[in-house]
């Protein structure tokens, strides 16, 4: 290798490290808006487009883990739509965020899978153990997300979600 190839290949990583160090430090100086906060309009127009898109997303993460609790639900299966499944409890109709893979018996199985597996149905009576958060705003509406981590059904089978995280009440 010549001597301008080496040089342009430790130009090239080099410029590759400094965007590697310098991309979480700018995201971390990003001003840090949380669920329930009023934003002013110059905190909106401070976020950059990276920041609307990553940024919330990441602080809306931290909020949930900061905000939830562990949460038994016993209720029959309505339908599964559109990444949620919709319970009929005792006192109302919930929605539960399933995540995309799961395992049962040693298989993992997507959500869909689930239900064409033969696992769950519509009718079934499952227990779901979630995290769940809410928050109410100034009027007094309270919202509420039910994230799915472990299902039973009625035959007492458990399936686990395939999370990056391990849940432990």
């Amino acid at each position: 290798m010549n001597s301008k190839t080496k040089a342009l290949t430790v130009i090239f990583v080099s410029v590759v490290a400094c965007l590697l160090v310098y991309s979480p430090l700018t995201q971390a100086t990003q001003s840090s808006i949380s669920l329930g906060d009023e934003i002013a309009v110059a905190e909106i127009e401070e976020c950059t487009p990276e920041c609307t898109r990553v940024g919330v997303r990441v602080r809306f993460a931290v909020w949930f883990f900061r905000n939830s609790e562990p949460v038994e639900v016993d209720g029959t299966i309505v339908a599964l739509s559109d990444k949620k499944l919709i319970l009929n409890t005792a006192d109302d109709q919930i929605r539960v965020n399933l995540p995309a893979e799961w395992t049962v018996d040693n298989q993992v199985l997507t959500r869909e899978e689930l239900f064409t597996s033969g696992y769950l149905s519509e009718g079934e009576t499952v227990t779901v153990n979630a995290l769940g958060a809410d928050a109410t705003n100034n009027q007094g509406v309270c919202i509420y997300l039910l994230v799915g981590y472990e299902l039973v059904n009625e035959s007492g089978v458990k399936a686990t979600a395939n999370l990056a995280v391990n849940i432990e009440d």
